[in-house]
């Protein structure tokens, strides 16, 4: 009787080796492929929530949060410093009035993440409530949205550094111009960009509406066009509820509220 010899030979083997360790590549490949664009993605995000370029980090030197206690609450919002015509510190600031709204005190606390004292720790500083409007806010009634500013000053403009001056101000925009909002939601530094999708919401000429999304605390944060290096407006985080999303308030608007109010030299 023939017996059959069926034991695999050495080439057999081999061959065999070589086709699962070419298979277990191939896939390894595959998997590499499919999370590349997610890495990316995941990058991207990140570096627009942590301003992750240079030019972010110097911009956000100019952005407070704003601490401010009430008789019940302590509410949290975001302030921007701006400059005089000549590129000078003023040491004022701008904040959506319903973020002050709340407090018991004619100052508030302001901390600037961005800017580190000598023992590394952030510059927080106070100022005073210099103006607001006077209409209540209402997050759900664009009226009152109208009017959302208030001014800081600084109580000692002393405490910034030399290369902290704050934003310039501007008013000319058009639809699709790109532009930044830099603020602190939720105690971390945010600087994500977009564009003006709208100069005007729901027939209302004195807010526009933002591609970006606002999250909370990022109310009175500077809506800035990067072209041209100004702030165009103030950003408003409306309350949830609401169908209201995405907005800022005109700096054209802004400053019509202070002329009305005696205020406009403030801001030279």
């Amino acid at each position: 009787m023939m017996l059959l010899n069926i034991t695999p030979s050495g080439n057999d083997l081999q061959r065999k080796m070589l086709l699962n360790h070419s298979s277990s590549i191939r896939n390894l490949f595959i998997v590499l492929l499919l999370l590349i664009p997610f890495a990316i993605f995941i990058g991207d995000y990140y570096s627009k929530k942590s301003g992750g370029d240079s030019m972010n980090q110097d911009l956000l030197k100019n952005v407070a949060k704003i601490i401010v206690n009430g008789d019940e609450s302590v509410s949290q919002g975001t302030a921007f410093l701006v400059c005089n015509s000549d590129g000078t510190a003023s040491g004022y600031l701008f904040t959506a009035r319903h973020v002050i709204d709340g407090t018991n005190s004619e100052h508030v606390t302001l901390t600037f993440p961005k800017i580190l004292k000598e023992d590394e720790t952030p510059l927080t500083t106070t100022a005073s409530i210099v103006w607001a409007s006077n209409v209540p806010f209402d997050g759900a009634d664009l009226q009152t949205l109208r009017y959302d500013v208030g001014l800081l000053k600084l109580d000692d403009i002393s405490v910034l550094p030399d290369d902290v001056v704050g934003f310039f101000l501007g008013s000319e925009m058009n639809i699709k111009d790109p532009i930044a909002i830099y603020g602190f939601p939720k105690s971390h530094e945010y600087a994500n960009s977009g564009e003006i999708s709208s100069t005007e919401y729901s027939g209302e000429k004195d807010l526009m509406l933002l591609s970006c999304e606002l999250e909370h605390g990022l109310s009175g944060s500077p809506v800035y066009r990067e072209e041209s290096g100004e702030v165009l407006g103030i950003a408003i985080a409306s309350e949830e509820q609401t169908n209201i999303i995405n907005i800022a308030l005109k700096m054209s608007r802004v400053i019509e509220l202070l002329d009305r109010d005696g205020k406009k030299d403030l801001i030279k």
